[in-house]
Parts: C-alpha cells; structure tokens; sequence
C-alpha cells in the first residue's frame, strides 16, 4: 500500500470521527441531555436545553455548592452564596470551629470564639487532662490540676497497682501497698495457684499447698482421669 493511500484513509477515518460523534449525541434521548447536564456530567450540552431546564440545572448547581459550602468542601465557591446562605454558612463554620475545639480535635481557631466559648474550650480541655490522669494513659500534665484532683489521680493510681497485683499482673509495685494490701494479695496469688492446681492447669505450684488442700488436688486429678 503506497503512502497516498494510507494518507486518504487516514483522512477518511478523521472525516467520519466527528461526524459519528454527532449522529451519537443526536441519538441520545433529551431527557439524558438534561440528566447529564443536571448531575454536571461533561456530556452536558446545554445548548439543546429550554430556559425552563436551563433555570432547573442552574439551581441544582447553585444548591450543590451551598452542600459544599456547608460542609467546608474545597470545591465551594463563596461568590455564589446569597446573603442568607453566608450567613448560615458562617454560623456552621463557627460552630464547627467551636466543636473541634471543644473536642481537642481538629482545626480550632481560639481567635474566632467569644470570651465565654473560649471559658468553656479550656474548661472541656481540663475535664479531657484529668480525665486522662485518672486513666494512667496518653499524656497527663499534673501542673494544672489542683490540688484535690492531685490526690483523686493518686488514688486511681494506687487502686490501678493494687488490682494489677491482686490479678497477678505483671505491672504490680507490691512496695507501694500497705500491709493489709499486700497479705490480700497473697491471699489472691494462693487461691489461683489453687485453683490451677485442682483443675490441672500447668501452672500449679504444688509446694505451695497446705495438706488439705493437696489432698484436695490429686482427688480432683483422680476424678479427672477417671471421667476420661
């Protein structure tokens, strides 16, 4: 095939491009038109539209953007906003900023809150410190509680110590407990080695046992093996 040919073919083939193109958007139904320009699709042609249809897409949009707006999408276009719908944008963006601080999270604006929003911002943001005191987890800044929350997140943290030892928890500080405390805990570490002990467990302490009670152990290991 010699390069005039493949020239008029490649001619031909632009030629018929456009115009399959066009006979594809005059096959397509009106309503489509007006549903692709309604969802602002790129398909629109807004040139086959009424000004009935015209003003429907024009509000759809007009109502988008307000979405946008409201909910601080980076799409949203201030200019097109009426008087009403800036200030109820404006409202929402305030109250945003209010929650986020409140909430510790998010983009807060301290600048923008009034002298009482910003009393209670620092009020919710010291319930958030002790209460995170009293947790024993994130971070915890004593310096600005006063001197009776001091004293409630030491108790927390001796009760803390106190049930990791009583549950035979690796984290205990058995120095740290009085005297009642500590024979508590041994009480508690004695009646798990029991228990383990009675119903077979691995981690039985067989020299820890009174005469009673390993009696009591090879009676249930006896019950064991005969009920297999």
């Amino acid at each position: 095939m010699n390069i005039s040919r493949l020239v008029f073919i490649a001619a031909l083939l632009a030629a018929v491009a456009p115009a399959r193109a066009a006979a594809q958007s005059l096959q397509r139904p009106h309503s489509q038109e007006f549903e692709n320009c309604l969802k602002e699709f790129s398909a629109c042609d807004r040139t086959v539209l009424n000004a009935e249809e015209r003003q429907v897409v024009r509000r759809a949009a007009q109502e988008r953007n307000f979405v946008d707006c409201f909910y601080g999408s980076f799409d949203c276009d201030t200019k097109q906003l009426n008087v009403d719908q800036q200030h109820e944008i404006t409202r929402e963006n305030h109250d945003r900023n209010l929650q986020n601080c409140m909430d510790g999270i998010g983009a807060c604006e301290p600048g923008s809150l009034s002298a009482g929003e910003q009393q209670e911002v620092a009020q919710a943001a010291h319930i958030r410190n002790l209460q995170t005191c009293l947790e024993g987890e994130g971070d915890c800044d004593q310096v600005h509680l006063n001197a009776e929350e001091k004293q409630q997140v030491s108790d927390a943290k001796h009760d803390g110590n106190l049930q990791n030892c009583l549950e035979g928890m690796s984290m205990c500080d058995r120095t740290q407990l009085s005297r009642q405390e500590q024979h508590d805990v041994s009480e508690a570490m004695h009646d798990r080695n029991l228990s383990d002990c009675i119903d077979g467990y691995g981690g039985c302490d067989f020299a820890r046992l009174t005469a009673i009670e390993k009696q009591e152990t090879v009676r249930a290991a006896r019950d064991r093996k005969l009920e297999n």
